[in-house]
């Protein structure tokens, strides 16, 4: 008797490669849209932040030093412009957001009295109306910087997160910092 004999197959693998790759590019998609841009551009945000406070700190510090009022503003401007321009500044994409003549930074002086306490928080961009008092009080120069830091990836076309500042639209921040005024006799000028 003849008896027909067949190769014995292996069953077909139900789940083989065909599907993993017809999967793999919508999956990566997903991965760059809602994953990995986004997280790229908290980081940039971070840095952003980091470079805009850093800036404000600087600016203090610098107007701390300062014989007058109006030498600390000078300085306070220069500063600014020079954070901005520096490979930090554009690194972050900080651009200045109002403050005295469109630097981004606004001055002030804050007095507080030795006996009482109170602090008195005296207009931005204008030296003291009055002599200073160092037996009385203290007095330290306030800085408000204000930039916006733009996304490092602009995702402003994507539905959903861009309208998100930071992702698609430049978020702006607003840092406040203060420094002991070493020479309050000045803050009148």
């Amino acid at each position: 008797m003849n008896v027909l004999r067949t190769k014995s197959r292996r069953p077909r693998n139900q789940f083989g490669t065909g599907h993993a790759t017809a999967e793999f590019a919508p999956a990566m998609i997903v991965f760059f849209l809602v994953i990995l841009f986004p997280l790229i551009n908290l980081i940039m945000f971070a840095a952003g932040y980091g470079t805009g406070y850093l800036c404000a700190k600087q600016c203090a510090s610098r107007a701390s030093t300062q014989n007058t009022f109006s030498e600390a503003l000078a300085v306070v401007q220069t500063e600014s412009d020079t954070f901005v321009q520096s490979g930090f500044g554009k690194f972050a994409k900080l651009v200045k957001n109002g403050g005295y003549n469109g630097s981004g930074v606004d001055l002030s002086v804050v007095s507080v009295d030795i006996n009482s306490g109170t602090v008195t928080n005296h207009s931005k961009n204008v030296p003291l109306g009055s002599l200073a008092t160092p037996d009385t009080s203290t007095y330290e120069y306030k800085v408000e910087a204000t930039y916006d830091v733009g996304p490092f990836m602009n995702l402003s076309n994507l539905p959903f997160i861009g309208s998100v500042p930071g992702l698609g639209l430049p978020a702006t921040l607003t840092f406040n910092t203060t420094a002991s005024a070493e020479f309050p006799e000045g803050l009148n000028q």
